[in-house]
């Protein structure tokens, strides 16, 4: 009977080895036959994911820190559908803002509670530069230099690549007058790999000026329709 138990014993342990043999073994074919992203692959992949999607919400803020006094540029929830259909509700400056950007035409809800619509180019300066901060970072997202993948970390229920890089410039003009060293972070969720958060930070070379913006994006591809109210173009 002990001989018995011992086999048996010994029988279990050859299975197990050959178990963690052929676990170990697969895991290295699969490795050699897809390597690791780099930093800058999986930026690229989101940012072409990004650009196939037809639809996604976003939460913008935006806070500068001047002469040690912090203010919150822009705060707003937006849609936005392909290719160029925007609708965005929240406060720049501490004014209220609801606005849909169709194409090249704006329409703004007025302080009395009325619709104005315009064309691109003119209109409140507000609006113009709230449009700038939804569109500003992901466009120069083209421009990121130096990445670096820093850690991987939960985001809104995902696991993600937290990449940090540089931006070589942007295109924003207002950024360009008060800030010049941008850092940039982004969660792209290992999965689908696509971007989830982007936060970029400036700072103004000679103070302790910043800025501050965070992006957050989600439910990729919804059926999210909005439609602008008919109105005369004034």
């Amino acid at each position: 009977m002990q001989i018995v138990f011992l086999d048996h014993c010994l029988g279990r342990r050859i299975v197990l080895v050959l178990v963690l043999l052929l676990y170990f073994g697969g895991r290295l074919v699969y490795q050699s036959q897809h390597p690791p992203l780099s930093a800058q692959e999986i930026v690229q992949k989101g940012l072409d994911n990004l650009d196939a999607a037809y639809s996604y919400r976003y939460n913008l803020r935006a806070v500068s820190h001047i002469d040690g006094k912090e203010t919150v540029l822009t705060e707003i929830e937006g849609i936005w559908n392909a290719p160029d259909r925007f609708y965005i509700k929240g406060e720049t400056l501490a004014n209220p803002l609801e606005a849909y950007i169709i194409g090249n035409e704006f329409i703004i809800r007025d302080p009395q509670d009325s619709w104005i619509r315009f064309q691109g180019g003119q209109g409140p300066s507000l609006l113009r530069e709230t449009v700038l901060f939804s569109e500003s970072p992901l466009s120069d997202l083209r421009r990121l230099h130096s990445a670096e993948l820093v850690e991987e970390r939960d985001f809104a229920g995902q696991r993600c690549y937290l990449v940090e890089g540089k931006f070589a410039g942007v295109t924003n003009p207002l950024w360009q007058v008060f800030w010049q060293d941008f850092t940039c972070h982004l969660w792209i969720d290992k999965k689908e790999l696509r971007l989830r958060r982007l936060e970029l930070h400036g700072t103004s070379i000679g103070s302790d000026d910043s800025l501050l913006v965070s992006l957050e994006i989600y439910d990729y591809d919804s059926k999210l329709v909005f439609s602008p109210p008919e109105i005369d173009i004034q």
